[in-house]
């Protein structure tokens, strides 16, 4: 199948809402104590928003016309704490790709074109969080280069 990336358009709303919808519920099945149930991850202005934003990467992958992946990305200005000669960074906010099209570098067509945006941006690196239950997540982003940057750890506190 020709696959084919491009950017994301107003239009695309109700599309991506089902993509997000569908990866917001897998972080509630695994994190409820961390994610509730919402009808829209993104309200449309706030979604129109995100496609209209110069600082903001917003890609769908499509097949024979058929949305099967989305990517959305942010180039930021590093924190204060990290000094004023550090170039910005990219943001790798979310990466979905329907279930029935994985494995047929849809993912990773949107991961690498995110980067090539990201450094025409300016930004020296791409960066993202991830939960530890994610395994295919972790696995696909370590097998596109990615390395651990920082570990963030939890304790249940018993009273």
């Amino acid at each position: 199948m020709n696959m084919e990336i491009r950017v994301l358009t107003p239009r695309d709303y109700e599309a991506v809402d089902e993509k997000m919808r569908r990866l917001h519920r897998l972080h509630i099945a695994a994190r409820p104590d961390h994610y509730a149930e919402t009808e829209h991850v993104y309200a449309r202005g706030d979604f129109e928003e995100i496609v209209a934003c110069e600082q903001c990467i917003a890609l769908a992958a499509e097949e024979e016309g058929k949305m099967i992946g989305i990517c959305l990305a942010a180039v930021r200005e590093p924190k204060a704490l990290h000094g004023n000669s550090e170039k910005p960074v990219a943001y790798l906010e979310a990466l979905y790709v329907d279930e029935e099209a994985r494995r047929r570098g849809a993912a990773t067509a949107l991961y690498e074109e995110a980067g090539r945006r990201a450094q025409a941006q300016g930004a020296s690196r791409l960066e993202l969080m991830v939960w530890e239950f994610n395994r295919s997540a972790l696995a696909f982003y370590e097998a596109v280069g990615m390395k651990t940057q920082r570990r963030i750890l939890e304790s249940e506190l018993l009273i």
